[in-house]
């Protein structure tokens, strides 16, 4: 898997899917590491058999990455999160990607718009936050989420872990799509065998939390953007995606009402479709 830093801090990475086609850069939420529930590789492949040349990557703190180097848990912002994934895209040769990011993915997709925007091509932002501070006008999270977030903070023995996270995913899922109990527990099983890290995650979330507020910002975004969000959300209600598709100048907005704070299988092959004609390809 290569490797590159940013500053001192390793980020991992691979090319999922090395087709000819531009790349499209898959950025993951809260936890998430290569090879979990978000961005499974036959999600992948549906990417790549729509032209795309598909590269995941381990967030900071998250999977194989980071901390830095000298293993020192240095604090971080969003800010670095995105430069992360610039120092990826650059590693790739540096030519301007299209980018997809999911849930906190989201934020560091729009962070990586703003502070690279030579780097991007396009931009897909999928049930991620509008970013409005409490004294701003906007949607603000659901108030069950700190609650659940402990969830996935304490660390356990696997099996403990494992009942843990699935409930949690069950929770996020929303109850219109069938929740794939038996491909969810398997991905949490590898995904901790592989790299369990509560601290990360605990290190992430204070790093969204050091991060200015997105709700301004964003509106510098100048790329073709697309917005997905669901109506059974339970972590960002359907406002938030109403209200970023309204602050990206020409942003297009799919609104699907059964949709929970993940990517369902059942969207997969649409989404690869409207990533696909996003990019023009």
């Amino acid at each position: 898997m290569p490797v590159t830093k940013n500053g001192n801090c390793p980020i991992h990475y691979e090319v999922t899917i090395d087709n000819a086609g531009p790349t499209l850069v898959l950025i993951a939420g809260l936890g998430e590491q290569i090879g979990s529930v978000e961005y499974p590789i036959e999600q992948c492949q549906l990417f790549g058999k729509a032209g795309f040349r598909v590269v995941r990557l381990d967030n900071r703190e998250t999977g194989l990455s980071g901390p830095d180097a000298d293993g020192e848990a240095t604090p971080f912002t969003l800010f670095d999160m995105a430069d992360d994934v610039a120092a990826v895209i650059n590693d790739l040769g540096g030519s301007p990607a299209h980018v997809l990011g999911a849930s906190l993915g989201g934020f560091i997709a729009r962070w990586l718009a703003i502070r690279h925007p030579h780097l991007i091509h396009t931009l897909t932002l999928v049930m991620t936050g509008c970013g409005a501070s409490p004294d701003e006008d906007g949607p603000q999270i659901e108030s069950a989420v700190r609650e659940k977030n402990s969830q996935v903070l304490a660390a356990l023995p696997k099996a403990e872990a494992v009942d843990n996270l699935v409930d949690y995913w069950r929770w996020l899922w929303g109850t219109a799509y069938p929740f794939p109990e038996d491909f969810v527990r398997e991905s949490m099983s590898k995904s901790y065998d592989r790299a369990y890290r509560p601290e990360g995650i605990a290190r992430q979330l204070q790093a969204a939390i050091s991060t200015p507020g997105l709700f301004a910002a964003q509106t510098q975004i100048q790329v073709p953007t697309l917005v997905l969000h669901g109506g059974e959300d339970p972590y960002f209600s359907l406002a938030h995606g109403e209200t970023i598709a309204q602050r990206i100048a020409g942003a297009k907005f799919w609104a699907d009402p059964r949709m929970g704070h993940i990517m369902h299988q059942e969207q997969w092959e649409e989404l690869a479709r409207r990533v696909k004609a996003l990019a023009g390809i």
